[in-house]
């Protein structure tokens, strides 16, 4: 990415909102072309952590150059439909010390800070980032309308609800970082980031009539959520003597040593209800992958992968009204998920033509375990194909054409034999029963440069089978029970198209559309 005025002044949520097909959503969730869930890498190594608090600290000057991904090759995780961002860091190139320094406010409040500092010294290259955030986030007001017939030909109940929700927060911390050059070829670094904060959501509604027997009442909800987190990282790179031979290899750990969400509601009727959730988690990614070109045109890519995330969660409900809103209840569980992953991809250069078929094969593993109830065992291995297929019509003309088997896997949450309440209306309940969605995702692609001039358009289409679905009941105090479940298959379809005119002065615009 090239070092501008702007992108040094913006962080990486602000560049992935001028990127084409890459869309941030108001609460800084990441979409591309229109799908989710979105995979980031960090200099080709999946992301531990938060991610949102990570992008809005990662500074645009740290960053070397993003790659969107719109249909990932077997060379990366077969998870999520929504593609892959990668992005590549900086390097530290001069000798002595360099750095950087923003400061970012909102007009809703919002202050954030960020420095990073880097020091070379021969061989050695040092770097120390700090960064922090306080105040208000978001702030989003909400219209619904609810219906409820307790039984088939029974009058419906409905009332309106009308809300508004803040979103503010403090938050920090700091990363250390060293890279060793072993030789020209070779470098080996480690890294160590620590932080932690505390958010405050807080929900104003207003429950109004629509029908008679609906009886009206104001909420008013308070959640605090504390947080503490540790991770690392250790990764080799080392280029061959062949040109474009490439092996590199890292170990990454995360760990959330705290994660505490208090929740306090109280009514205008007087009833009150309290929910105390600790859910710490962990993560694993441990990854070894060779690049190796062969004969002339043919580049041979291979590599292993071991991924594992655990949660712990102990989950506590309490409340004065049992008949409206629920028995004290108190759940717990131990959850792990482990995907074992191997994967080759090769690619042919004919002429023009450019072939790159691609296999990958995961098994995944999940466990979760509760107190009286039978452990949930989910072992299943799967095979992911790739092929990607692009030829260059003349200079200023290309066209691509690609295809993958991709997965969304049930988060462990959604497994677990528990019940949770979401809201005065609304109670969630696990589904050990529910499976894995399956996507195949097609594109065509044509790219278009005379001159200065660039024109893009990508056409896709997701089909997605094992499609995950709300199913909702009625209890005996009138609030809706949901689980998901299975059924029936999606297919979505649509385009990306991309234009950038050069204009005098060094100016240039840009027009994006996604239909």
């Amino acid at each position: 990415m090239r070092e501008t005025a702007q992108s040094v002044q913006k962080n990486a949520l602000q560049l992935l909102r001028g990127l084409p097909a890459v869309t941030v959503t108001p609460d800084d969730s990441l979409l591309v072309l229109g799908a989710g869930v979105t995979t980031i890498y960090v200099d080709g190594r999946p992301f531990l952590g938060d991610i949102r608090q990570f992008l809005r600290s990662l500074h645009g000057s740290d960053i070397a150059r993003i790659e969107v991904i719109t249909n990932p090759s077997a060379q990366f995780s077969a998870e999520g439909a929504g593609g892959v961002i990668n992005l590549v860091l900086r390097k530290t190139q001069e000798e002595g010390l360099s750095g950087n320094a923003s400061y970012e406010a909102s007009s809703w409040g919002l202050g954030l800070l960020d420095t990073t500092l880097n020091y070379r010294h021969a061989d050695w290259t040092y770097q120390i980032k700090a960064s922090g955030n306080i105040g208000r986030r978001l702030r989003r007001t909400h219209h619904d309308t609810r219906s409820v017939r307790p039984e088939e030909g029974a009058q419906a109940t409905a009332n309106r609800e009308d809300g508004l929700a803040t979103y503010d927060g403090t938050d920090g911390r700091v990363t250390a970082k060293v890279t060793y050059d072993l030789d020209a070829k070779t470098s080996l670094s480690g890294q160590l980031r620590g932080g932690g904060g505390h958010d405050v959501t807080v929900n104003r509604l207003d429950f109004s009539a629509i029908t008679p027997d609906f009886a009206p009442f104001s909420q008013h909800t308070r959640l605090d959520s504390y947080g503490a987190f540790l991770d690392g990282q250790l990764s080799l790179a080392h280029a061959g003597t062949t040109k474009g031979e490439a092996v590199n290899a890292s170990v990454q750990f995360f760990k959330s040593t705290q994660l505490h969400d208090m929740t306090q509601a109280r009514f205008s009727d007087g009833r009150r209800y309290a929910i105390d959730l600790k859910h710490p988690a962990y993560s694993i990614d441990a990854k070894l992958d060779w690049k190796h070109p062969m004969a002339t045109g043919q580049i041979l890519s291979t590599g292993t992968s071991w991924h594992v995330d655990g949660i712990s969660q102990d989950y506590a409900f309490t409340s004065n009204d049992a008949a409206s809103l629920g028995a004290d209840t108190r759940a717990t569980y131990e959850a792990r998920s482990s995907t074992v992953a191997a994967y080759a991809t090769f690619q042919q250069a004919l002429g023009r033509l450019t072939l790159a078929p691609g296999l990958r094969a995961e098994t995944n593993l999940r466990r979760i375990t509760s107190p009286g109830d039978e452990p949930l065992r989910l072992d299943r291995t799967e095979l992911f194909p790739s092929f990607h297929a692009n030829y260059k019509a003349s200079k200023t003309l290309q066209l691509q054409a690609s295809y993958s088997k991709r997965i969304e896997r049930v988060p462990l949450d959604y497994l677990a034999p528990y019940s949770a309440v979401k809201d005065v209306n609304t109670v969630f309940e696990g589904n050990s029963e529910l499976k894995d969605q399956s996507i195949d995702s097609y594109e065509l692609g044509v790219q278009f440069r005379p001159g200065k001039i660039e024109a893009s358009a990508t056409l896709y289409l997701r089909e997605t089978s094992q499609l995950w679905n709300e199913s909702y009941s009625v209890n005996n105090a009138g609030n809706s029970v949901y689980t998901y479940i299975n059924a029936g298959s999606r297919t979505s379809a649509g385009g990306q198209f991309d234009l950038a005119l050069p204009l005098p002065e060094g100016l240039k615009v840009q027009a994006s559309a996604n239909l």
